[in-house]
């Protein structure tokens, strides 16, 4: 009997830690931000995340306190972080609290140069090096390949220098500097869980947002995949998938692979408020 009680009492705790760490597919509430905040890209601040969006394949939390408003986003699966890799995400905000994201403010981060030798114009030696490369692929183990993703992904971000901007009033649509004189911040990097974790930053004041307010302010997250331009890469390119030779996509590759080329998104509402 007494064990029993002792199984049952196991089960009624499993299930009751089960239910406190389902998140929500879309943030509920406001939420203050961290006093002791830095924007640098690592999760010391976000242990808990606000929601989990089965849509685009994130956790996220928005915040603000009375200077800025805030999001960190953070993604573990690969198929998730070759996408964000692909296209960037653009987080957009619609201050009229509506769902149209063509009167929104956009930031689209991180951009990730295409690699002119992955182009179809490359020469015949360097399809010879693509090729060679390939086979060396072929020859290393699964954990050997998400290794080399990895390390390739934490110098990919490591070396962008620009953010795209769109809708602002204050600042023509373009790409400017990571160390920009309006005050927008974006940092992202890989932990050490070998996952996508960015924390960006937008001041209230480029917004357009009084902090008294108690702005209610719709926004959108979306993965924009590989669209062509200037900043998509190819998710075979240099190991880029990790884990198989389908470019990271386990399962059905096909199917993963259209997914890639199509952007995938979600919209909330949220209240700018002390």
């Amino acid at each position: 009997m007494k064990l029993f009680y002792a199984f049952f009492l196991i089960m009624l705790l499993g299930n009751l830690c089960s239910s406190a760490q389902k998140l929500p597919d879309i943030q509920n509430g406001s939420i203050s931000a961290p006093k002791t905040l830095r924007i640098d890209g690592r999760n010391l601040e976000w242990n808990n995340f606000s929601a989990d969006n089965k849509r685009t394949g994130v956790f996220y939390t928005m915040a603000n306190d009375e200077k800025n408003l805030y999001i960190a986003l953070r993604a573990v699966t690969s198929e998730t972080i070759t996408k964000i890799f692909a296209g960037g995400i653009s987080f957009s905000i619609n201050t009229k609290g509506k769902k149209r994201e063509e009167e929104a403010f956009t930031i689209t981060y991180p951009l990730i140069a295409r690699n002119n030798a992955n182009r179809t114009g490359a020469g015949a030696g360097n399809r010879q090096g693509q090729q060679g490369m390939r086979m060396n692929r072929n020859d290393q183990t699964e954990a050997q390949r998400d290794s080399l993703a990895y390390e390739q992904r934490k110098t990919q971000l490591a070396a962008i220098k620009e953010i795209k901007v769109k809708g602002f009033t204050q600042i023509p649509d373009s790409l400017i500097s990571i160390y920009n004189e309006y005050g927008i911040k974006a940092v992202a990097k890989m932990d050490d869980q070998k996952a996508y974790f960015c924390e960006i930053a937008i001041p209230l004041t480029v917004l357009g947002i009084n902090i008294d307010d108690k702005k209610e302010i719709a926004y959108q997250i979306k993965l924009n995949g590989r669209q062509g331009g200037n900043f998509a890469v190819r998710p075979n390119a240099g190991g880029f998938g990790g884990g198989n030779n389908r470019g990271g996509f386990g399962g059905n590759g096909n199917a993963a692979q259209q997914d890639l080329m199509v952007a995938t998104d979600f919209w909330g509402k949220y209240i700018v408020q002390k």
